[in-house]
């Protein structure tokens, strides 16, 4: 397809497929472009990273009973910040808001989110880390320490709604001591980014034992349900990633309208000291497979238009074969 790969490529697709009643995976491969899939040095994944405070901080509320409509507040020494779990959650991965990820963390905790039990380690996620702050003097500003192990008295409350009854905690402040590699702010791989989108994407699909703490039911959970619904939107309109992935793999009259059942982008990106990563998740509603792709690479906010667009025909061209093997052994059994 003549492409020449931006400087510092790096890329991972994974294939799954699932099994007739699309119930499990029965299938799963992964392409890696070059060596560097599985490495954390060597690159910014700026705001990508957010995926995972924001899992580890609503996993720690639906432990504790607390569902999309809980209120946060978080009480500084220089005056208490009350917010919506909605809006919080908003702000944090639609708007990429560094502020409201800095929070999420907080909410999280810091080992919850990064110690031997917490969210990452459980998602078999070795080397990925949160560490410090993004947007470092905005939020010193505010009196906080830009090592982000430390989370103030946080007021949880919640009325009554649905399946979650009206209730009122208060956790207390708290200090990380878990131990961690990382000496950035933040530290992954694209294979983690990859394993976080497996897990929040097809959760339903995975044993009980290898799912987020977000539901066990066989269907999508209230909290599941809110989080995903904060990905399936773009934020430019001229986001060349995006555009060239919807012009191949989204029919034109579905563009700009996701709703459930229908052909759907999921995706966290960031960009960062002129990084440009992406992590997509590709749902086809008349399909069995499902694709993730994570991508990086330097310089510049046009660094992946090429690459995204030759993807996309990838996975168009793959979806389009599997549906032609599945009519003509249709039709060998109907003969």
């Amino acid at each position: 397809m003549g492409f020449k790969p931006p400087a510092r490529f790096r890329a991972l697709l994974v294939r799954v497929e699932l099994d007739r009643k699309a119930n499990l995976i029965s299938k799963m491969n992964l392409y890696a472009y070059g060596t560097s899939a599985t490495r954390v040095d060597g690159w910014n994944p700026a705001s990508t990273i957010k995926l995972y405070a924001a899992v580890s901080a609503l996993e720690r509320l639906n432990e504790l009973g607390y569902g999309p409509k809980t209120t946060v507040t978080f009480h500084y020494p220089r005056g208490d910040k009350k917010i919506s779990l909605q809006k919080l959650l908003e702000e944090d991965l639609h708007k990429s808001d560094n502020i409201a990820h800095n929070r999420m963390v907080q909410l999280a905790g810091f080992d919850y989110l990064n110690g031997p039990r917490g969210t990452l380690r459980r998602a078999g996620m070795r080397d990925s880390a949160i560490l410090r702050a993004y947007a470092q003097s905005q939020w010193e500003a505010e009196g906080n320490s830009k090592i982000l192990r430390t989370s103030p008295r946080i007021t949880l409350q919640q009325p009554k709604s649905g399946r979650y009854s009206a209730k009122k905690n208060v956790l207390p402040e708290s200090t990380g001591k878990a131990k961690v590699k990382c000496q950035s702010a933040a530290c992954t791989s694209l294979s983690d980014l990859g394993k976080m989108m497996c897990h929040l994407m097809l959760h339903e699909q995975l044993p009980q034992r290898h799912r987020l703490k977000l539901g066990t039911g066989p269907n999508q959970s209230p909290m599941l349900a809110f989080f995903r619904q904060r990905l399936n939107r773009v934020r430019d309109a001229n986001d060349g990633v995006w555009l060239a992935l919807e012009r191949h793999l989204i029919p034109k009259s579905q563009r700009g309208q996701p709703s459930k059942g229908s052909y759907q982008l999921f995706r966290k990106a960031g960009f960062s000291q002129d990084w440009l990563s992406d992590n997509i998740y590709v749902y086809q509603p008349h399909s069995k497979v499902r694709w993730i792709v994570v991508m990086a690479a330097y310089p510049g906010r046009k660094s992946l238009d090429q690459a995204a667009d030759i993807i996309a025909r990838i996975i168009k061209d793959d979806l389009v074969l599997k549906s032609s093997k599945k009519r003509t052994n249709s039709a060998k059994k109907a003969q």
